[in-house]
């Protein structure tokens, strides 16, 4: 598993090469993102909607990293990451909500307890992650159990 740290220094890191090339672009006058080179994989887009995604999506950079000609594409804010433009197609099915989801450090929020997948029954929580009262009404609403784990 990638260490918190290091992920996120990954992403910062990506985010500032796209923004210092939006800002660059605009200077210049052209068009702020460079078309996709002929060699990318057609892909549906990224989907960020939680941790796990975007642990998903760090490692998915790192695998692409290891091609040194993609790399100098993210390097240099060539490759085309796209988000998900919209919805899965009507009749398709949803991944199912995984029933229980364990957070393993910081705080649980209000606002992480509405955005868990519908479904979602039980919210493990680690040991020194401290749980805000909103958070345990939210919970109780949407008949989510919190439970405390021993390690």
């Amino acid at each position: 598993m990638l260490d918190p740290a290091t992920l996120r220094s990954l992403i910062r890191e990506v985010i500032a090469a796209e923004v210092a090339a939006v800002k660059a672009a605009a200077k210049a006058g052209t068009a702020p993102l460079a078309p996709a080179p002929a060699a990318a994989p057609a892909d549906p887009g990224v989907r960020i909607a939680g941790d796990a995604d975007l642990a998903a999506f760090a490692r998915q950079v790192l695998a692409l990293a290891a091609d040194p000609a993609r790399r100098k594409a993210i390097e240099a804010g060539t490759y085309p990451f796209r988000l998900q433009a919209s919805p899965p197609a009507a009749g398709a099915r949803p991944a199912a909500a995984p029933a229980s989801v364990r957070v393993s450090e910081g705080a649980v929020t209000e606002t992480m307890v509405a955005r868990l997948a519908k479904g979602t029954t039980r919210l493990e929580v680690a040991p020194g992650v401290a749980i805000t009262p909103l958070a345990r009404d939210a919970a109780r609403r949407l008949n989510i159990a919190i439970e405390r784990a021993r390690s």
